[in-house]
């Protein structure tokens, strides 16, 4: 029916195939968006008088910051975003009694990341220092570089309200 040598282009091309086949369940099958990952998000604590959602005033010192580093995420982001994107911040953690420690939340439409910012107030602008950069990961967020000193302590969270474009706190 086959030739010798049909037979054995046959085989090679099965295989090849077969190897193909392997190859790419191997790559994708480690990709975040082919599992259920459930990403953990930094501690809240939530107390009865923190219920409201708060607008923080343009000159408080978080509601310049957060606008400034809103604008800046670009620069300050140890990644590029990916397929020509742009970085835009979701939400913003402060850690609870500081304005000088920030966890933010950024993402271009396709990946999701963090970053821990220590803002220093100049005269009339803010010093930036990525601390620590994390990816999401299978229960939470991986520390991928820097160090994270803010891990346990409790946190503030701020959202952009699309209708006002202000950032509100929501606990």
């Amino acid at each position: 029916m086959f030739t010798k040598k049909q037979t054995i282009i046959l085989i090679v091309l099965i295989f090849v195939l077969i190897g193909a086949i392997f190859l790419y369940w191997q790559r994708y099958d480690k990709w975040p968006w082919q599992k259920e990952v459930s990403l953990a998000t930094p501690t809240v604590t939530v107390s009865p008088e923190g219920m409201s959602s708060e607008t923080p005033p343009a000159q408080t010192t978080r509601g310049q910051i957060m606008k400034d580093l809103a604008g800046q995420i670009s620069q300050l982001s140890p990644v590029e975003p990916v397929l020509g994107g742009q970085w835009f911040v979701g939400r913003f953690w402060y850690v609870k009694g500081s304005d000088e420690y920030v966890y933010t939340e950024y993402e271009d439409g396709h990946i999701l990341r963090m970053i821990l910012v220590k803002a220093t107030a100049q005269e009339n602008d803010f010093d930036y220092k990525v601390e620590a950069y994390f990816e999401p990961g299978e229960s939470g967020w991986l520390l991928k570089s820097g160090q994270d000193s803010q891990r346990i302590k409790d946190l503030d969270l701020y959202e952009l309200n699309q209708n006002t474009g202000e950032w509100e706190r929501k606990n």
